[in-house]
């Protein structure tokens, strides 16, 4: 049953992360009236700092999607070399990257939690099936590499694939992400509770 349950949670994984990442944005805008950061101040530094992460998290994923093949050969440089999962990392740089702009603590440890809930066993369970499908050639990427933080700063040289990239359609990341920048400074700029106000008016 247990099994079944984590199945579930990490088909569903995406849905249901951006699903409960809503629902805490919207009762920041909505119910308790938070006007997220400037990302262009540097009079405040939220704003940038977040700004800085969501780039270097799209970043980060798209440096990853035009190198992976998936399932056909195991990826072991670039970004590769420095993490065994720079895309699950570039996620979560994107996702701390809008906590910050947003500016509301208790996003960040929904984040966390997704973290734990969905993508903890999902990365147990792609390890697993890597190492079965890669042996040996894979226990000796895992002592040179850790699951989240670089152990070495090796060569990072590697071919980047435009088509690859498009393959891996990781350019839904880079344009939701600059939609939802565009948003964040909107409602920087015209905060809910004053159109709120000027409707009502």
């Amino acid at each position: 049953m247990y099994q079944k349950i984590q199945k579930v949670l990490a088909r569903n994984r995406i849905r249901l992360s951006l699903l409960v990442f809503a629902i805490f944005i919207a009762n920041d805008f909505f119910i308790e009236n938070i006007v997220p950061h400037d990302i262009f101040s540097l009079s405040d530094i939220w704003g940038p700092a977040g700004f800085f992460l969501v780039l270097s998290g799209v970043g980060l994923r798209s440096w990853a999607a035009g190198i992976i093949h998936k399932s056909e050969q195991l990826a072991t440089i670039g970004p590769y070399s420095l993490t065994r999962h720079p895309l699950y990392i570039g996620s979560l740089l994107m996702a701390i990257g809008f906590c910050s702009i947003i500016g509301d603590i208790k996003n960040v440890i929904v984040v966390f939690a997704i973290v734990v809930i969905f993508y903890v066993p999902k990365i147990h369970r792609e390890e697993t099936r890597l190492a079965d499908t890669f042996g040996e050639e894979w226990t000796r990427y895992t002592r040179r590499t850790s699951i989240f933080y670089p152990k070495t700063i090796p060569g990072l040289r590697a071919h980047w694939s435009f088509n690859q990239w498009l393959g891996h359609r990781e350019y839904y990341a880079l344009c939701t992400c600059l939609i939802v920048l565009a948003l964040l400074k909107l409602l920087h700029e015209f905060p809910v509770p004053e159109i709120l106000t000027a409707f009502r008016s």
